[in-house]
């Protein structure tokens, strides 16, 4: 399993704040700071805005900080929010195209895979911010 890049940029952004506690910090400081484009950490902080991880003021003294302590953010619940797609296989996906697999119903790959996803986000859930950031 491979997170996308907007998870990967959502963590990045998480530590630096969790590791500047009350420091407010630009995007442009932080995309300097990653070498990655300003506009793709721009869209991430707004996914982690919206989802109430971290909070944005404007202006031009504005920025980045978290909106809670790092040991209340769960790096599992951080994932399922940042991640559009956890479905590993095409059997996972809902509706007619879920059914497109020629061995369904008698394979058991699926029921494999899920358990496989079901212990990475478990293990995710066992992790808050506090405990990567340090």
């Amino acid at each position: 399993m491979k997170l996308t890049l907007q998870t990967d940029y959502a963590l990045r952004i998480l530590i630096s704040l969790a590791q500047n506690p009350g420091q407010l910090q630009s995007v442009q400081d932080l995309a300097n700071r990653f070498s990655v484009s300003k506009n793709h950490l721009m869209k991430t902080a707004q996914h982690l805005s919206a989802h109430g991880f971290i909070k944005t003021e404007r202006g031009r003294k504005g920025g980045l900080r978290l909106a809670m302590l790092p040991k209340d953010i769960v790096i599992g619940n951080v994932i399922r929010k940042m991640e559009p797609n956890l479905e590993m296989a095409e059997c996972f996906q809902q509706g007619e195209a879920g059914k497109a697999c020629q061995l369904l119903p008698s394979c058991k790959l699926k029921g494999l895979l899920g358990e496989a996803l079901a212990s990475f986000l478990q293990v995710l859930e066992q992790k808050t911010l506090a405990d990567i950031a340090s």
